[in-house]
């Protein structure tokens, strides 16, 4: 996925404070004193009927998405609609929308199972897709086996995201479904990717032929660093391994850099590279921080400030929320409800073509705004629901509302003609709309959707032995 695969490491013990609107200049103060970020009390909302029926809508075209849009036999989930590979990221979120289906009618337990196996076992009886038991980046979408045509690398991040995902359709089908992916679990070797004395992981290892995983590769010195969801969930993952042997110690969790800073006189959280909302929402998808007290670095002979997660991700996201709006006068697309960025597909020049985007945004470690033309990804501010759930709410019925200058829905795509619920993005300014959905999209917002209605993966994930040990050796002890 490496979405910030750019970073370069950055010093311990600042703490960035944003003054003016965010394109202005931030102020460093290198004696920053302790801080620890708590909540009152979890923000409650009550959903309107209306809401309801919407949240099952989007829900469904995201289903849609993961059930259709998939590689024949292996019935992978396809990266993108117009791919021939499937991100492991991807299928990990297509795994865990499998319950998700069942629950609400859309598949039956049967059919949901099907599939299941039909994914893992293609995934375990490929010849060449894992190293060290860690998957591949991208697959081919039809067996499950190396893309040969790809540049392809040995991904930290995407193996975490996929096992993630396999749990809650584990822990839900249970039988062979969980035999599966026990055996994956067990065999992946994380110590192995844990290339210096820092005792951090690795981004990823490459091979020297491109198209094959059995010869010689390098290991990247990227090192995933900074304590933000995409870092915290492969630590977690990786602590909780089975193989005890080839299990990170939960120290390496801990030594993850806190980098505090705050918009204006808005509440301070420990941010992210480059402010996008996917970072402060990816492991909130599976692992239940909501129900867990602040984390204690000091026990495990961290320096950094105890941080309640599930809180930080709230002031976040409305940090960034009130980032967009600030912008509003210049970017036509940004408005009271109509904000969220996160990487997506965009027209990123002046001429017609779609490109992966990657944005930045302030409050950030970057210290940088890179908006990319303003482009808003609904799934951004759908998936942070779990956090915000009123303006969230408020964002998706102004995404389902909007109309372009044709008088036609801009954004929304109907899934009772099943369709996947929201364009990938849009952009006012430019009046267009991307329809080339991608799985690592759609993925966290059917996810999000369904922890903030039921809980289900929330409760699926965490029942599951591998999330119980994690949280016991890294003292993530739910609250009473």
């Amino acid at each position: 996925m490496f979405f910030n695969g750019f970073q370069t490491f950055v010093g311990l013990g600042f703490a960035v404070i944003c003054t003016g609107a965010v394109s202005s200049s931030c102020i460093y103060a290198e004696d920053t004193p302790p801080i620890t970020i708590t909540r009152s009390e979890t923000p409650a909302y009550e959903f309107s009927a209306g809401d309801e029926k919407l949240l099952d809508q989007i829900q469904r075209g995201c289903f849609n998405y993961l059930w259709k849009e998939v590689g024949v036999p292996a019935k992978l989930a396809k990266d993108r609609r117009f791919t021939a590979v499937a991100s492991m990221a991807g299928v990990g979120f297509q795994l865990a929308s499998l319950p998700i289906g069942v629950e609400r009618g859309w598949i039956t337990r049967e059919q949901g199972e099907e599939r299941a196996l039909t994914i893992l076992r293609s995934l375990r009886d490929a010849p060449e897709n894992r190293r060290h038991g860690v998957f591949l980046h991208f697959v081919n979408a039809d067996t499950g086996n190396i893309y040969r045509a790809w540049d392809n690398e040995i991904s930290t991040v995407d193996h975490a995201l996929f096992l993630a995902g396999a749990f809650p359709a584990a822990s839900y089908f249970q039988g062979e479904v969980a035999s599966i992916v026990e055996q994956f679990a067990k065999e992946t070797n994380w110590k192995e990717y844990q290339r210096s004395d820092s005792g951090l992981l690795t981004f990823a290892w490459k091979p020297n032929d491109r198209s094959s995983i059995k010869g010689d590769g390098e290991y990247m010195e990227l090192e995933w660093h900074l304590a933000t969801d995409e870092e915290r969930l492969i630590y977690f993952m990786a602590v909780g391994a089975p193989t005890e042997e080839w299990a990170v110690d939960p120290t390496s969790y801990y030594k993850l850099e806190r980098q505090v800073g705050q918009l204006r006189d808005m509440q301070p959280f420990v941010m992210s590279w480059n402010g996008l909302l996917f970072t402060y929402f990816f492991s909130h998808c599976y692992i239940n921080y909501r129900d867990m007290p602040a984390d204690d670095p000091s026990q495990f002979g961290g320096t950094g400030p105890r941080v309640d997660w599930f809180e930080n991700s709230r002031r976040g996201t409305l940090a960034h929320r009130q980032a967009c709006l600030d912008l509003a006068a210049k970017y036509g697309t940004f408005a009271e409800d109509r904000w969220g960025l996160s990487p997506c597909m965009a027209q990123a020049g002046d001429k017609p073509g779609w490109d992966y985007i990657v944005q930045e945004l302030q409050p950030n470690i970057r210290k940088n705004d890179d908006l990319k033309h303003g482009t808003v990804a609904p799934y951004a501010a759908g998936s942070s629901i779990m956090f915000t759930p009123q303006e969230s709410m408020a964002a998706l019925r102004a995404f389902r509302d909007l109309k372009g200058e044709d008088g036609q829905p801009l954004v929304w795509r109907d899934p009772q003609q099943g369709a996947y619920a929201f364009a990938d993005s849009f952009n006012v300014d430019q009046q267009v709309a991307c329809d080339d959905n991608i799985a690592i999209d759609v993925g966290p917002l059917i996810l999000a959707i369904e922890n903030v209605r039921s809980g289900l993966i929330w409760k699926l994930f965490m029942e599951h032995e591998h999330a119980q040990r994690a949280s016991e050796r890294l003292k993530l002890f739910p609250k009473p």
